[in-house]
């Protein structure tokens, strides 16, 4: 397994940010997790990085990869939708589809790449992501998964 090189291809990937069709996604999704979790809106114009509560980039040396701010720790499920619809817009030339489980989901194309900003900026392996998400279900391609709010701060997750 390999995850597609998001940092390489950054400029193919770009311009697809603002696309209505994938930057609607991403707000709709990630909105239910913001209002979940803390009851802020997450609106057009954000990115998921204004709401890390994880200091998972502090090793890092040198200039932040741009991607990483379309990252945030904990929120893959709320994030995929938005990854499957970026993917298919940058990559169109592949049959993508998320695979999710309870513990991760993520965008594959079928064969051996991964479409995950996620995992891949928080250095997990790409073999790791694909099993972590292939033990539960494979959505077909380009259906979305459907995700509800987050639960609250308060609550005590266990993921």
């Amino acid at each position: 397994m390999q995850y597609y090189d998001l940092q390489r291809n950054w400029r193919r990937i770009r311009p697809h940010l603002t696309d209505p069709k994938v930057a609607d996604v991403l707000v709709r999704d990630f909105n239910k997790f913001t209002y979940g979790r803390w009851e802020k809106e997450f609106l057009p114009g954000m990115v998921p990085r204004e709401f890390e509560t994880c200091d998972w980039w502090c090793s890092h040396r040198g200039r932040q990869p741009a991607y990483w701010q379309y990252v945030k720790h904990a929120a893959c499920h709320w994030l995929v939708n938005f990854n499957l619809e970026l993917a298919q817009a940058s990559v169109p030339n592949r049959v993508w589809r998320i695979i999710s489980s309870r513990d991760h989901s993520t965008v594959w194309d079928g064969d051996v790449t991964l479409f995950d900003p996620n995992f891949q900026a928080l250095d997990v392996s790409p073999n790791e992501c694909f099993t972590t998400a292939r033990a539960g279900k494979e959505l077909k391609p380009g259906k979305h998964l459907a995700v509800n709010y987050a639960p609250h701060y308060s609550v005590d997750m266990k993921t």
